[in-house]
């Protein structure tokens, strides 16, 4: 366990620990003061539901809360982004091709949404752990799944430069026509001219003179029109080209979230030291907060989270039995993912039964665990993936930031989250000191009773909450409890007593 937490390989200024009765968790490496930040985390995959993929980036999670999305990959028609440089990025880095046949195949299978944005999930998990065996691990802590500046400048110069070379190629495309429309104008004149002077009887000398003053008025006015027509084309070429640009711009242009006075202050000085043109134009371009690079660890950081599976019901196993078959079948459709599949389900029986060496395998059925492994994600997913939500408060997909999920609960939290994109930022909502405990609430806890938030967070995540708030607030209620038993044992004892009194004195 502790080879795959590893916070300080990652450079979190963070520490986990670990008990038996805790479990894991984290704790303060430094003193943080109330709403300052304590650390940000990025995304390793995602899952979008199908209904909403038009409104959402596969790439940066910008969400078009306006209208929807228009570019897609024209193959598979199930992701579409939010800008040129974020399909490039899919394409070129995030190892979209791997799995653009199976979302294909995917999207045509009739199931819940839930199960089809979970195997959305497992699909780009593939693909994106494809990087740790293409990227040296050093290069890797660098690699951000949402494009950095570097990137967005690279791929705006190339999308440039293709838009010149189309203006180009339609230029001469179009000149080449303009030259067959004079000729065949000059040959009509011609014609005219000829068919004019053998009805006249003219002298041939005086045709050639009309001919040659015919062809020079011709090829004046000709040039005339062309260099209007060439003139008004292009001016109407470079404010369509120019238009297109700032629509795109405005279109995609993200929007921030409410900062804290602190950050404000930051960047106020940030930009007065720095008020050049290349800054203006980078903040044009670029959002502030996306473009630190947080970390979003591997694929064996997120499958050392935590799965109850084993705790499934038998009504929720049999939900996912019927789909099983398709989702095993398509995975073993592609060679590629499939070699991936069989290396993670071999991580996970080692992980099972804590086996070290291929020879210590016995008994290995590779159906069976392909299916264990499957259901076993999917109860991951469920347990610790973050909603994503739009303006509307309407779950839109699942996201998975694996070391978030380190954080415990308590329901008298120290820290909130907060989503932005594919990132994840905790803001300590206390004064931290070093060495504490670092928790969030899973779950709305302000004005719910014990009792449902111990029953809302048995349901999802299958434990009983033992935090200082229910610690106390099951403490003041057993003495309450208590102190009435107490209290009906006395007055029963009085009813005795009177009773026998009155008995004594009949008698």
């Amino acid at each position: 366990m502790d080879n795959f937490v590893d916070f300080e390989k990652w450079k979190i200024p963070l520490k986990i620990e670990y008990t038996k009765n805790k479990g894991r968790y984290v704790i303060a490496t430094d003193d943080y003061k109330k709403d300052s930040r304590i650390v940000a985390f990025k995304s390793y995959s995602t899952g979008i539901i199908d209904s909403y993929k038009k409104k959402i980036c596969s790439v940066c999670l910008s969400i078009n809360n306006d209208g929807f999305y228009d570019l897609t990959c024209k193959s598979c028609n199930s992701v579409y982004y939010c800008s040129k440089s974020c399909l490039m990025y899919s394409q070129r880095k995030l190892n979209h091709d791997m799995i653009c046949p199976l979302l294909r195949k995917l999207s045509t299978f009739k199931t819940d949404i839930h199960s089809k944005s979970i195997m959305k999930l497992l699909l780009n998990s593939f693909a994106f752990r494809k990087n740790n065996d293409t990227i040296n691990s050093e290069v890797y802590n660098w690699l951000s799944l949402v494009p950095l500046p570097s990137d967005i400048e690279e791929y705006e110069k190339e999308i440039k430069e293709k838009e010149k070379d189309i203006i180009s190629e339609e230029k001469i495309v179009e000149d080449k026509r303009n030259d067959e429309l004079i000729k065949d104008e000059t040959n009509e004149e011609m014609n005219k001219i000829d068919d004019q002077l053998s009805n006249n009887d003219v002298s041939e000398e005086d045709n050639k003179k009309k001919k040659d003053k015919n062809k020079k008025k011709d090829k004046k006015k000709s040039k005339e029109r062309k260099s209007k027509k060439d003139k008004k084309e292009n001016e109407e070429e470079f404010n369509e080209i120019n238009g297109k640009l700032k629509k795109e711009k405005s279109k995609h242009k993200h929007k921030r979230e409410k900062e804290t006075n602190s950050q404000k202050q930051n960047e106020t000085i940030h930009d007065e030291n720095n008020e050049d043109i290349d800054s203006k134009e980078n903040k044009d371009k670029y959002d502030i907060v996306t473009n630190t690079i947080p970390y979003s660890g591997t694929f064996e950081d997120m499958m050392n989270l935590q799965s109850h599976y084993n705790e499934w019901t038998n009504d929720m196993k049999m939900d996912w039995q019927k789909n099983i078959n398709f989702f095993k079948k398509m995975l073993q459709d592609s060679k590629e993912v499939n070699e991936y599949m069989m290396n993670a389900v071999k991580e996970f029986v080692y992980r099972k039964k804590n086996i070290v060496n291929d020879t210590d395998i016995e008994n290995f059925n590779t159906d069976i665990e392909i299916e264990n492994f499957i259901l076993s994600f999917a109860s991951l997913v469920e347990s610790n993936s973050f909603g994503i939500y739009n303006n509307k408060e309407k779950c839109i997909g699942r996201v998975i930031y694996p070391f978030a999920s380190y954080f415990n609960h308590s329901c008298r939290n120290n820290c909130y989250p907060v989503q932005y994109k594919n990132h994840i930022y905790f803001y300590a909502s206390k004064n931290i000191k070093k060495g504490d405990e670092i928790n969030f609430s899973y779950i709305e806890t302000e004005g719910v009773s014990l009792k449902d938030r111990q029953a809302h967070l048995f349901a999802d995540y299958y434990f009983k909450c033992q935090c200082d708030l229910c610690l106390e607030e099951e403490n003041k209620a057993l003495s309450l409890l208590f102190s009435k038993r107490v209290k009906n044992n006395n007055n029963k004892r009085k009813i005795n007593n009177s009773f026998k009194d009155f008995h004594n004195n009949n008698i």
